[in-house]
């Protein structure tokens, strides 16, 4: 089996679990409940939505932008080349078109993002790429905060929670004999240390393709990442990042709580810029599910956390669900193909593109531990989708 057609696989794979998804979220609701809500929405929302969007993402771009200015010179494709500069228009473009990428190519977005930005500043694939892993982190952190700080928010509707979650589990685990429960729970230890036992023993094997895996691929495109972290380090404006980062997710706040008064849901519901925050940090969650552009893992949990929280009906959680996820779909297609014609891009060029080709320097006379390099940055590139994308973009995909 090609590379190739394994990604094909994936992707087809990716699109099967959306369809399907969506089948479970969207089963049993009145699709004229959907259409009637968005005919009675306030629109004049709409101008208030699609600033934030803009401002929000650009924020993001600039935060990127920052962490960009702090790689070394030596991260040019080429020793004759001055250092380069980042444009801020070109990380906004960048981010636009990453976004785009997401809803056609599920967590490819990162890898477009990169090879255009490299492509634009002429710094390499995997320093730039190593910057995208920084701001990952960053967002990774955030989202942990507001996962955090959403189950201390809950404390109030707990009773919801352990009714419809916990309840279940232990009347189940209450049926079980003594005996049988103890026997089961020293079965699951006894699996997870059989197979931590089994992957280490793997990893000690050099002919184990656990090992492989590390030694030609992982462990390459950590070393690769180095200019990225240390960006942070590097940067003068740290404090930047942070207002940056804070000024963004308040933009996510907004966005996730606007929709809401749209469909005239926050004062029936008594939804608040609180409870905004919470169903943010829920939905973020249904991205993480490998389906593109968070189709169907989105709306499923949307739904049920409108339903079961905040007993809101299933219509009226569809729409709000199908609004979010719908505007923003429109909105980054449309940005990302402009972004990619005012650049002179297109399709074929982005999706063909390999980290090893953006990476190329333009003279020709390389010696051969740039051509290694070459190699190290091709095994990054091979392993963008695991690092970066599955991590935090069902945070900001979402937003």
């Amino acid at each position: 089996m090609t590379r190739r057609f394994r990604r094909r696989l994936l992707q087809v794979g990716s699109f099967v679990l959306a369809a399907g998804l969506l089948y479970l979220a969207f089963r049993g609701i009145d699709v004229d409940t959907i259409t009637r809500a968005f005919r009675q929405a306030n629109y004049r929302w709409v101008p208030v939505l699609v600033v934030l969007v803009i401002v929000a993402n650009w924020m993001r771009a600039w935060r990127w932008q920052v962490l960009l200015e702090a790689l070394p010179s030596e991260t040019a494709r080429s020793d004759t080349e001055r250092p380069p500069e980042p444009k801020l228009s070109d990380s906004f473009a960048s981010v636009m078109i990453g976004y785009m990428v997401n809803y056609a190519a599920p967590r490819m977005g990162e890898f477009a993002r990169t090879a255009n930005m490299s492509t634009q500043s002429r710094l390499r694939f995997s320093s730039v790429f190593g910057t995208v892993v920084v701001e990952r982190v960053f967002d990774t952190a955030v989202l942990g905060f507001a996962i955090l700080s959403s189950g201390i928010l809950l404390i109030d509707r707990m009773p919801v929670v352990r009714q419809t979650f916990v309840d279940p589990v232990l009347a189940r685990l209450e049926a079980l004999p003594a005996l049988s429960l103890a026997l089961w729970i020293l079965a699951g230890i006894a699996v997870v240390a059989g197979i931590a036992g089994l992957l280490w023993r793997l990893f000690q094997n050099e002919q184990s393709a656990l090992r492989q895996m590390w030694t030609s691929t992982l462990q390459p495109a950590l070393v690769s990442f180095k200019d990225g972290f240390m960006t942070l380090r590097r940067s003068p404006r740290r404090w930047t990042i942070v207002w940056t980062t804070i000024g963004m997710w308040g933009g996510y706040l907004l966005m996730a709580y606007i929709p809401f008064r749209m469909l005239g849901l926050a004062g029936p519901y008594d939804i608040s810029l609180v409870d905004a925050w919470i169903l943010m940090a829920i939905g973020s969650l249904g991205l993480l599910v490998p389906s593109p552009g968070g189709i169907g893992s989105y709306h499923y949990v949307t739904i049920q956390a409108l339903v079961l929280l905040y007993s809101m009906p299933e219509g009226s959680s569809a729409s709000y669900a199908v609004l979010t996820h719908a505007a923003q779909l429109v909105f980054y297609t449309i940005a990302g193909l402009l972004a990619l014609v005012h650049q002179g891009g297109s399709f074929t060029r982005l999706f063909q593109q390999r980290p090893s080709d953006v990476d190329a320097s333009a003279s020709e006379e390389e010696t051969s531990p740039i051509n290694g390099e070459r190699d190290c940055v091709s095994g990054a590139g091979n392993t963008s989708q695991l690092s970066a994308a599955s991590v935090t973009k069902g945070a900001d995909e979402r937003l």
